[in-house]
């Protein structure tokens, strides 16, 4: 339940290895790469490796090489053997590979296409069955022209207002739609016979020079040229199976470099070249080290370097929680990641997020349902808030058994209030009627609580600031030790006096548990001074080189963030200090009370089912039941999403956000398409 360590690693090896080393790194499932170093104001004869272009223009011409030879290219194939690591290289081999069959390539696809074309020409042949005209004389007529096609059925009729003109009109075979046919006209008259019979939808198939005698003898010729034509298609993809043969497994293999060359752009880019080697680094899970190493030293001519991250390095963040935890760290990333040196707030958000949940929407009945309903959602959906919801319905259905509410109802189970124990303590002589008899024990309790989830996260802030040496945070901060102090005096202070009638306020008390801790809060831009004069210096101090001057007023003056900035006099010092002091008092205040929104919604929850029991008590039989489903349906749906954003609320606000500081980024594990998962 913590932020997972990471170290760095730098890898370098053979340029030729490169493919392989980023696959393995993709593989491995835990690696995060770093982008590359900025090399452009040093002496080093340095590039990236972006070159996505040329790769892709590569890839899809091996791929249509590999079509165009009857290969079918894995890109999964091994290609430990092809030692091209350029494009020129690439570019060379499959410059080879087309000169080999470009020629028999073209030569066949322009047969097929006659192929296609006479194959229809022979199926249209056959609707010519009975014609003893040579079509050899037919095509050599000098005064007339012939046109074979089909004219729609509709159009036939029609032929009949044309009986002026120039031509003669030979049908054949009829169809269901169209009418085969022949029409012969004179040459000085064609274009416009033509121009006739297209407007009548006329649809002509051209005839072969070849052609000769009747039908039947150039039906024979057709399939005579047509068998000439599949047999040299036939010889062609014999002399290409040759170079498929030859050439197809090496082909394949290069198709399959080229692939992941290019599904590895993206990890490529941020790769640099010197020297005929690849330099690149990146971080991996302390724990993964081990099985990397053994991952990345099958591929051989390749080394690398482990170390963990240098002070002041940005290492990216993943966080590790167990099952019950970890839905909960949508949340905490919608806030922000934590530093790496940071803490995971995740465990302490989802216990108390539980917590704040169950108390203020706490029904056993409607809490199963909820429970049931996010189990479902996360068996059938990827949702992020499935599991959450699960989570919360547990939480609701553990404080409805304290609560005594099952669907509202509050006569099957003994409440907590009706303990005598407990009535007792809280000065009720007999046990409260109802939870509105108990909303006095409700508030009082949602207020301690509230103070002592403030009081822990104050603690956890502390325990965080200094162990980062932030000590603006962790000493003088409004969630650190003088502001710590500060709260549990003050509310120790009132609770004893209006709770426990013991006044423990005493003027020494006050000056030195409540007036010290503001005057040093006020103070603590001098007192940061004074103590990294004395060699405590904090992170910030530390990270701006700790040029501290001397004096309050030069102290001041320091803290212009640049030379032409306007410098802090006393003046706005102090009144600067008044403010902030007073806008602190008052977030412990509103901070406090904003926890009786706990004791509300448990009311309010209360109040909405009497609503609905009253509403039921008017009606009989199954009106009854219809309205109590309908009333808990509505307050599982409108009230648990208005109860699950206040404890959002409360979290962002007045919880983790008190020693929770953001800015870490993302683990990304490289894939090998080459986007993060």
């Amino acid at each position: 339940m913590a932020i997972e360590k990471v170290t760095l690693v730098y890898i370098e090896g053979s340029l030729r290895k490169i493919n392989k080393t980023l696959i393995k790194c993709c593989e491995s499932g835990c690696f995060h790469i770093n982008p590359p170093p900025d090399t452009s104001g040093s002496e080093l004869a340095a590039k990236n490796m972006k070159d996505k272009g040329v790769y892709d223009r590569l890839e899809k011409r091996a791929k249509m090489l590999a079509d165009s030879l009857g290969v079918k290219p894995d890109e999964n194939a091994s290609y430990d053997d092809i030692d091209y690591s350029v494009s020129i290289d690439f570019k060379k081999y499959l410059d080879e590979i087309d000169i080999m069959q470009r020629e028999l390539t073209e030569e066949r696809m322009k047969l097929s296409s006659s192929l296609r074309s006479e194959n229809a020409i022979y199926e249209n042949l056959s609707q010519l069955s009975g014609f003893d005209a040579d079509f050899a004389e037919l095509l050599a007529c000098k005064y007339v022209k012939s046109r074979f096609g089909r004219l729609p059925n509709t159009s036939l009729p029609k032929l009949a207002f044309y009986s002026d003109k120039t031509f003669f009109f030979f049908p054949f075979e009829q169809e269901k739609n169209y009418t085969w046919c022949l029409y012969i006209t004179s040459v000085t008259e064609a274009n416009s016979i033509d121009y006739l019979f297209n407007s009548l939808g006329f649809e002509r198939t051209k005839l072969p020079d070849y052609l000769k005698g009747n039908s039947e003898e150039a039906t024979k010729k057709l399939l005579g040229e047509m068998e000439s034509i599949n047999k040299r298609i036939t010889e062609i993809d014999a002399e290409l199976k040759k170079i498929a043969d030859k050439e197809g497994e090496k082909l394949s293999k290069v198709y399959a470099k080229l692939v992941s060359i290019g599904n590895s752009y993206e990890l490529r880019s941020n790769v640099t070249v010197f020297d005929g080697r690849f330099h690149f680094s990146g971080y991996i899970p302390k724990k993964e080290q081990k099985r990397f190493t053994e991952l990345l030293g099958s591929v051989g001519d390749v080394s690398l370097t482990f170390r963990d991250a240098a002070p002041g390095e940005t290492a990216p963040v993943r966080l590790k929680n167990n099952w019950l935890f970890r839905p909960f760290e949508m949340f905490v990333r919608m806030y922000g990641l934590p530093d790496a040196n940071g803490i995971d707030p995740t465990p302490i958000v989802a216990i108390t997020y539980m917590l704040l949940y169950g108390m203020m929407f706490g029904d056993v009945g409607q809490g199963l349902c909820i429970m049931i309903l996010g189990i479902i959602l996360t068996k059938c959906t990827k949702a992020g808030l499935a599991p959450i919801i699960a989570r919360i319905g547990l939480s609701s259905t553990i404080f409805g058994v304290i609560y005594g509410s099952v669907f509202g109802n509050e006569e099957i189970i003994k409440p907590f209030f009706h303990i005598p124990q407990v009535y007792q303590l809280m000065g009720y002589t007999e046990p409260p009627k109802d939870i509105f008899a108990a909303s006095t024990l409700f508030l009082i309790a949602a207020l301690v609580v509230g103070i002592l989830l403030i009081m822990l996260m104050m603690i956890i802030n502390i325990v965080v600031s200094l162990r980062m040496k932030d000590y603006e945070s962790g000493i003088f901060g409004a969630s650190g030790i003088c502001g710590f102090v500060f709260y549990v005096s003050l509310v120790a202070g009132l609770g004893c006096s209006f709770a426990l009638n013991i006044e423990i306020m005493s003027p020494v008390y006050i000056l030195f548990l409540v007036v010290l801790p503001l005057v040093l809060i006020f103070f603590k831009e001098p007192l940061l001074h004074l103590m990294a004069k004395n060699g405590i210096r904090s992170a910030k101090t530390q990270k701006n080189g700790g040029n501290i001057d001397t004096g309050l007023k030069a102290r001041l003056d320091a803290m212009s963030e640049s030379k032409g900035a306007e410098k802090k006099t006393v003046g706005m010092f102090i009144i600067e200090g008044i403010i902030d002091l007073f806008e602190t008092c008052l977030t412990y205040i509103t901070n406090t009370m904003s926890y009786l929104r706990i004791g509300g919604f448990v009311l309010s929850h209360a109040g909405l089912m009497l609503v609905f029991s009253i509403i039921a008590n008017m009606f009989d039989g199954v009106g009854s039941i219809i309205v109590l489903v309908v009333g808990n349906v509505f307050v599982m749906g409108f009230e648990g999403f208005i109860v699950g954003i206040q404890v959002l609320r409360l979290e962002f606000y007045e919880l983790f956000s008190r020693f929770f500081k953001g800015g870490g980024i993302p683990f990304k594990s490289v894939s090998i398409n080459s986007k993060a998962l």
